[in-house]
């Protein structure tokens, strides 16, 4: 059952992938976002994070998506710009992405597969305790320098979306 799910979940994210980049509409757009990080939260789900599962869809699938489709909606429909092509273009990609595809598969020549330790206890693998314990004693160094660095990122967009003469 669990392999079967696993199938839908991965068929779900490729298929929300593909829409992600193929709709011309924006919010069809970042609707096949939310359908990629539903997937995901299931594929964690099934890994046994039921942590990770829970904030992948409140956070990302709710907030971060919410607030993409506000921003698409309140800046409304681009204008269409003239497409200026080159002859040589179409060419020239498809040539980009073959070698990116060899470049992959080189890298995966020297890859070796093994199974996971045994030794590892995966029945706290995701839960909130092992996260907690993760972020306050091994992690707790850039747990602080990222909460620090978003501090200064809100504080920055604070600054520049003041207006001119505005003292408040």
């Amino acid at each position: 059952m669990a392999i079967a799910i696993f199938f839908i979940a991965a068929a779900m994210a490729v298929a929300g992938g593909i829409g992600v980049v193929s709709f011309r509409q924006p919010i069809r757009s970042v609707l096949s976002l939310v359908v990629v990080m539903i997937a995901l939260s299931v594929l964690f789900l099934l890994l046994s994070a039921q942590f990770i599962f829970v904030a992948q869809i409140i956070v990302y699938a709710g907030a971060v998506m919410v607030l993409f489709l506000f921003v698409i909606a309140l800046l409304g429909p681009a204008k269409e710009i003239a497409k200026s092509r080159l002859r040589f273009q179409a060419s020239l990609s498809a040539l980009f992405v073959l070698a990116l595809f060899g470049l992959l598969w080189a890298m995966l020549q020297g890859v070796t597969y093994r199974q996971p330790d045994k030794t590892a206890d995966m029945s706290i693998f995701g839960t909130v305790q092992s996260i907690g314990l993760g972020l306050f004693t091994k992690f707790l160094y850039p747990f602080e320098l990222t909460s620090l660095l978003l501090l200064v990122a809100a504080i920055g967009a604070i600054y520049l979306s003041r207006k001119e003469g505005d003292d408040r």
